[in-house]
């Protein structure tokens, strides 16, 4: 059996994805999506860029061939090498394994060479894992550094440094490291003192070995039961982890097949622990849960309960339900709100708004409060060496092609999808003005550029829709832009602006501030604005995987032009853009931008029609 450092990493994240890496069909893997693409890429840069004051040897070796890597990574430890880049550790003996396990991204395994072997000491795990001479430990570390010691080497030995784009030492990485340190004391005949992690601004963190090797030789423990007994652990579709994940797919239809709980909005993996020991396990049984015994866990605080069984009725029920007075959507939708179509750019802190750091415990409330769908993939692409480096060190950057981007073609504008325009004085819940104005925003995270402000404006006395697009062709262009949004702005004094999550008011309220915009000017603006997002999850419960812009608008009957389009995609297309000048691409962005808009007008007048109906 092959145990990768790679495969351990996937294990902390999710069990299923380590084992589907070993035990599934990689026929069914999605491709690479071109965002997804693009962090690899970004993450080799990041890499080089650490290393570029570096001076270091990298063991040459064939692609996936372990044996001869380990050799190699050998020799150069013997020679005394002061930094090796990508060295390969193995502890057991590789040809056991005969080749026929695939490690964790099946790229591995294609190239794994099942002749000769590597003697090395035996293993020894915790009592809870029974020995087994099969079992392989491979572990390559980013750098091996060497320093003063003696080991079986001579008056040197090495300890293991792992390069992450975080400013933070997740736990996953110091379990990592743990596990490097584990392989190199059988490999040189010491125990490594200590191991370090690269971060990001913070620069070298030591991890604590004595007190992550414990609880690493338990994960690994449990990690090689399951792959030896080929017990598949159960789906659980987590939207924040598992959209970059090449098996999404087939486990969301998995999902989807059984109708599985964690498809409802607000059902945790830690809720639906506890519902499991109640023995509630299908949307029937939630829905007929009694709320007041659910309240009584600690999973279920303040009114969260009542709005878990309302969320499994409306999904029953396949219709929304009003959301009661009094009723948690905080705490409810801080779960209920992910991130489920990737886009970029959105819901970021007001304040170092393209800080790619990620740390899902302490930004959860930006993620969930933020505009969910566009915040998704300036999430994930801060978890990069989380996703990322389980591919990139077994694909050459160099080799890979960006896909190209070809925009859909032209198509009639997406229908809006309402019943009659709502009479000013009658609505009573949100306003519904003369002239209203729809609003949404496309950002290159990594420009720290805004550079596209798309409005619809509604005329509702006329009967008529006109979209306006201000677009920055470069990031020179982001001021004249913002200008030109102000002047549209001021052309329609009093109509209400809607949005859709909390983005476009702090980049408003950033870029007044950036230009230097006198208060007159945009103070009065910014008390039109109306989040759409904020009012839905808290007056209503609707049936869907996710309170997202493009959930619910699909719920609704709304599509958009380009299916596969999205903000990560639009990040992609704009970068595209820069390095081709082909104007079809922007044309893309834009029409999507549109949809946006347009998608929130849909929702916005479905739940104005809604509320209104519930009116006694």
């Amino acid at each position: 059996m092959l145990i990768t450092d790679k495969l351990l990493l996937s294990y902390q994240r999710c069990n299923l994805r380590a084992f589907l890496d070993t035990w599934g069909d990689w026929k069914q893997l999605d491709p690479p999506s071109d965002f997804l693409l693009k962090l690899i890429r970004d993450s080799a840069t990041y890499q080089q860029q650490v290393l570029a004051g570096e001076t270091y040897q990298q063991p040459s070796y064939p692609k996936g061939d372990w044996e001869a890597g380990a050799a190699a990574t050998l020799s150069l430890m013997q020679q005394g090498a002061d930094r090796i880049y990508r060295g390969v550790l193995i502890q057991g003996e590789l040809g056991q394994t005969n080749g026929k396990l695939t490690s964790l991204v099946g790229i591995d395994g294609q190239y794994f060479s099942d002749t000769g072997e590597v003697s090395q000491t035996n293993i020894h795990l915790s009592s809870s894992t029974p020995q087994s001479s099969n079992i392989t430990l491979v572990s390559r570390p980013h750098l091996l550094i060497k320093q003063p010691g003696q080991s079986k080497f001579g008056d040197w030995s090495y300890v293991t440094a792992d390069i992450w784009l975080s400013k933070r030492p997740k736990l996953d990485y110091q379990i990592i490291a743990a596990f490097h340190a584990r392989i190199l004391a059988t490999v040189q005949g010491k125990i490594p003192e200590s191991a370090w992690l690269m971060l990001r601004k913070k620069g070298f963190w030591q991890v604590n070995l004595d007190q992550r090797t414990p609880q690493m030789l338990e994960i690994l423990d449990n990690c090689i039961q399951m792959i030896e007994n080929r017990d598949k652990p159960e789906v659980f579709i987590s939207r924040q982890k598992c959209n970059l994940c090449g098996w999404y797919t087939i486990c969301h239809a998995e999902a989807e097949s059984i109708k599985h709980l964690s498809l409802l909005p607000g059902v945790t993996a830690g809720r639906y622990a506890r519902l499991k020991t109640l023995e509630i396990t299908d949307v029937e049984a939630l829905a007929g849960a009694s709320s007041e015994l659910l309240a009584e866990y600690p999973e279920f605080p303040d009114r969260v309960a009542f709005d878990v069984v309302r969320q499994a009725q409306s999904h029953l029920l396949n219709q929304p339900l009003l959301r009661e007075e009094g009723s948690s959507a905080t705490d409810f939708i801080t779960d209920v709100t992910d991130v489920s179509s990737m886009e970029v750019g959105r819901g970021k802190k007001e304040e170092g708004r393209h800080d790619t750091d990620f740390d899902m415990d302490t930004r959860i409330k930006d993620i969930e409060e933020g505009r969910s769908e566009n915040l998704e993939q300036l999430n994930l692409s801060e978890i990069v060496p989380d996703i990322v480096d389980n591919i990139l060190n077994d694909i050459t950057v160099e080799e890979v092609k960006i896909r190209e981007n070809k925009p859909a073609a032209p198509a009639k504008p997406a229908p809006i999808l309402r019943s009659k325009p709502i009479p000013y004085s009658q609505s009573v819940f949100l306003s519904v003005a003369p002239i209203e104005l729809y609003f949404d925003i496309e950002a290159e995270p990594e420009m720290n550029l805004d550079y596209l402000h798309g409005v619809l404006v509604v005329d509702r006395y006329n009967k008529n829709e006109k979209f306006h697009g201000f677009l920055a062709e470069s990031a020179a262009e982001e001021g004249v832009i913002w200008e030109q949004f102000l002047e549209l702005m001021w052309a329609y004094p009093i109509a209400p602006i809607f949005h859709f999550c909390d983005y476009e008011v702090k980049t408003f309220k950033r870029l007044a501030k950036l230009y230097n915009t006198p208060a007159y000017l945009w103070k009065p603006v910014l008390k039109r604005f109306v989040d759409i997002h904020k009012q839905v999850t808290q007056q209503a419960i609707m049936p869907v995987e996710s309170y997202a812009l493009k959930p619910i608008a699909r719920w609704l009957g709304f599509d958009w032009r380009d299916a596969k389009a999205n903000g990560a995609q639009c990040v992609c297309w704009y970068d595209d853009w820069l390095k081709t000048g082909d104007r079809s691409i922007l044309e893309a962005i834009v029409r999507y931008n549109e949809d946006d808009c347009r998608a929130t007008y849909v929702v916005k007048d479905w739940l104005t029609n809604f509320l209104l109906n519930q009116k006694p």
